[in-house]
């Protein structure tokens, strides 16, 4: 059964179990969503442990700054990769997070198949240069970044000096480097994942960019330590037990992310259709002993790592420290509920009565005691994005789809004053996405076309204004500016695939929908910088690559700040 039918049936018959679209896909529900068991990140990690990858250090050849190339190796399920990175440093002056930057500390690629010495000499001449590089369909992800101007000295000066880092020293962010991009799929000649066999170890969707993200976060460790050693062979140690997984690798993202929710309707129906199947297989558990010691285990993990974070202002989301009273309420609303024949429904119920924060952190939660969406993710996640528009249908037939469909877009004002400010156009300098506002540039020919609820209210107008038996290839023909929106109709067929939203709107805040999909990838620790940007924390206290050969528990998530010298 192809993918997208498999999930459309699973959501079709467990829909009386599932949370309602007006609810799930409110902005200010997107806004609060958190990381789950069924993130990309984590799925990763599972993979590669079920699947016996052995992963190892080809090459650490740098020089007492950090400078020069390091190469990982990946054996998996009979391919072999390998994550090279070249390395340099540079001015804290030329430090950024945007994409756009034409050097960085570090510049990287996953890459198929073994490494030659002519291989390696085509990567050290193009790897550095990104987007601009000539890159072949051997090479499948490429990705950068920088250190961190605030951590990554400390922690060699640290090491170097045979101590721990100082948990009041960073604590607040958990990274050592960051990163600022994960090309894949084709960009700039490397390899399409569509041309992957349906046993390929990478096939699944992300699967590449997170074993890419995996070795990134532990390139910041070999980094760190390797120019401790350097500094002071004679003192040095290496991190602790506690400190040698709970930093992550840190990210930042803008508003590129927008437009990729609003354009893949049928992908987002699946990030949020696996979420809801979790949650309602969860919602239907008994509240055996085993289920109940696990759900209190994850609320007590919860509750200490967000009372070693900090208090710094995350408006409009909650910072570490004012989760922790969140927290507190959950754990009691659960003592009074244990007890129920459906404890976690019970739990369930009660968290929706809360502030969005407070029930989508008790969604996190619940969805940890599910085990029966792990063996099909994977398959549920590989959507078919293709779609025809049934044009025959009569214009009676198309508003009953418009309606079923796009019911909601009256509840936002689709056609008032504030719902047009925007343009979403593509910038001309940085080819990144912008928003701008009408009454200052007319951009119309660089429109990105993210209106869709306008789009949507204009064409419902236009279909009220035709006879019912007519036909909807007329209303094309005839009023060719609703094409658009008509493809839009036909490609929004799953339950969770639009965003309740208007990103055009005056009073459109873009944090909300960023935050979703970087909870989807596993990100976590949202510190937004502006309406626009935020920074977020990746694989924070997950195992590291010495670790998969022997496998390793997916309970890494959330974890304690070390204290000390631990």
């Amino acid at each position: 059964m192809p993918e997208t039918a498999l999930l459309e049936r699973m959501l079709r018959e467990r829909a009386g179990e599932l949370r309602p679209p007006e609810v799930v896909m409110a902005p200010e529900r997107m806004g609060a969503a958190r990381l789950t068991k069924y993130c990309f990140s984590r799925t990763a990690l599972r993979r590669a442990v079920a699947g016996g990858w052995r992963i190892g250090r080809e090459l650490v050849a740098l020089d007492d700054a950090g400078r020069g190339e390091v190469a990982y190796r990946i054996d998996a399920g009979g391919h072999t990769f390998h994550f090279v990175a070249f390395l340099q440093t540079l001015p804290e002056s030329e430090h950024t997070d945007r994409v756009i930057a034409q050097r960085w500390e570090i510049a990287a690629a996953l890459v198929e198949g073994e490494l030659t010495g002519e291989r390696w000499a085509q990567l050290r001449a193009n790897v550095p240069d990104q987007e601009h590089g000539r890159h072949d369909d051997r090479v499948l992800v490429l990705t950068r970044g920088n250190r961190s101007v605030r951590f990554f000295d400390y922690l060699v000066e640290q090491l170097a000096a045979g101590r721990q880092p100082d948990p009041a020293m960073v604590g607040d962010a958990g990274y050592i480097m960051r990163s600022t991009a994960f090309y894949g799929n084709g960009k700039f000649g490397m390899r399409s994942f569509d041309s992957f066999p349906a046993d390929h170890p990478l096939r699944a969707p992300y699967r590449a960019q997170f074993l890419a993200a995996w070795c990134f976060r532990e390139l910041s460790y070999d980094a760190v330590e390797h120019c401790a050693r350097a500094r002071s062979s004679g003192t040095a140690v290496t991190f602790a037990r506690g400190w040698r997984t709970f930093f992550g690798l840190g990210n930042a993202t803008g508003l590129g992310l927008v437009p990729y929710a609003f354009k893949h309707p049928r992908i987002i129906n699946a990030w949020v259709g696996i979420r809801e199947l979790a949650l309602a297989n969860v919602r239907a558990l008994d509240g055996s002993a085993e289920r109940l010691a696990c759900l209190r285990g994850w609320i007590d993990r919860a509750e200490a790592h967000y009372a070693t974070g900090t208090d710094t202002d995350s408006t409009p989301f909650l910072s570490p420290a004012q989760l922790v009273p969140v927290v507190a309420r959950i754990r009691a609303a659960f003592e009074q509920v244990h007890d129920h024949d459906r404890p976690f429904a019970a739990l369930m119920d009660w968290g929706m009565t809360q502030p969005p924060e407070t029930a989508e952190l008790v969604v996190s939660l619940l969805i940890e005691l599910d085990e029966d969406l792990d063996a099909v993710v994977d398959e549920l996640l590989a959507v078919d994005e293709h779609s025809e528009m049934g044009l025959d249908l009569t214009v009676s037939e198309a508003r009953m789809l418009m309606a079923d469909r796009f019911g909601w877009i009256d509840r936002i004002d689709p056609t008032g004053p504030a719902a047009s400010t925007y343009w979403w156009v593509y910038s001309d300098n940085t080819e990144e996405p912008r928003r701008v506002r009408r009454d200052q540039l007319d951009l119309a020919r660089q429109d990105m076309a993210l209106d869709v609820a306008t789009r949507m209210a204009s064409l419902s107008a236009e279909l009220d204004a035709w006879p019912a038996d007519a036909r909807l290839i007329e209303v094309a023909a005839a009023e060719p500016r609703h094409v658009t929106a008509i493809g839009r109709l036909f490609e929004s067929d799953g339950l969770y695939g639009e965003p309740r939203d208007n990103p055009c709107a005056t009073e459109y805040l873009p944090l909300q929908l960023q935050r979703f999909q970087l909870a989807q990838y596993g990100m976590d620790n949202f510190k937004p910088k502006s309406t626009d940007w935020l920074r977020v924390t990746l694989f924070q206290g997950a195992p590291r690559i010495d670790d998969a050969e022997d496998g390793f528990a997916d309970d890494w998530v959330w974890p304690l700040r070390p204290e000390g010298g631990t």
